[in-house]
């Protein structure tokens, strides 16, 4: 790859309901959600997205993006890509024209963190070495995602136990319901929960609980209560007491702080 890369890359917000519109692009696309939920398109397919999801789409594919909560979206667009890198690609995808794979939580951390890392480096354009780095970058995350390929089926059976636990935060959620789900003991249950996602069931339900809480607060107009009510308190001091708790400041102070901070 001897010429200077075309590059788009961000971390964009939006808020629920929206939709982007179909579109087809020369770039290779990653996109990552970081937060919410939504679906991507092609002409002749539907996918529901989520926290987590990661999709790769090939150069010249029409899809569409839209949000059916507020979502982040993590994308890297790049043309042209390398030989090595167009096969790395395409052992992903298996050569579909858009690929959805999901990540552990513990992946989506890795990736997280790489990504903001990445987000600086790229920001540096007019350096004489860009072009190495978004060689390297580029190589760096479809070798991260391939790693994820491979390891994906010691996640398949609780693939739907997580995808349970994200869809039903306004409930209240038990162990042994979820152990029954998979057929296992409630001690195995969290001990594969924990190998695979780095987290027991409970921690993983609070982690996405206050993600879902800090998207509402910082990206919608939900008042405190009907926020409390979506994440699965009963009560408004519930959830202040809890949300207090982990970040140091009510719900209605992080909201202040953060969209202040945003629209600085």
């Amino acid at each position: 790859m001897n010429e200077m890369p075309s590059l788009y890359t961000a971390i964009d917000n939006y808020p629920s309901g929206w939709k982007m519109g179909m579109h087809k692009h020369p770039h290779f696309e990653i996109a990552v959600v970081m937060l919410g939920s939504g679906a991507v398109y092609t002409e002749d397919r539907h996918y529901s997205i989520q926290q987590g999801d990661a999709i790769l789409i090939n150069p010249g594919v029409p899809h569409d993006f839209s949000s059916k909560t507020p979502i982040r979206i993590a994308v890297l667009q790049v043309d042209p890509l390398s030989l090595e890198h167009r096969q790395l690609f395409h052992q992903i995808t298996n050569e579909e024209s858009l690929c959805l794979l999901p990540l552990a939580y513990y992946a989506l951390e890795r990736y997280e963190k790489l990504f903001s890392i990445w987000i600086h480096i790229s920001s540096l354009r007019a350096t004489k070495l860009f072009h190495q780095f978004v060689r390297t970058w580029v190589q760096l995350f479809l070798l991260f995602l391939l790693e994820c390929v491979e390891n994906r089926d010691n996640r398949v059976t609780l693939g739907t136990i997580s995808a349970y636990i994200r869809t039903n935060i306004d409930k209240e959620i038990r162990i042994s319901e979820l152990a029954k789900m998979m057929h296992v003991s409630e001690s195995g249950l969290r001990a594969s929960f924990k190998k695979t996602y780095g987290l027991s069931p409970k921690q993983y339900l609070q982690r996405y609980r206050m993600s879902e809480a800090k998207t509402m607060l910082k990206l919608s107009d939900k008042n405190i209560q009907q926020i409390a009510q979506q994440v699965g308190f009963p009560s408004i001091h519930a959830f202040s007491a809890w949300f207090q708790k982990e970040t140091g400041a009510s719900p209605s102070l992080w909201r202040k702080d953060h969209i202040a901070s945003h629209e600085d």
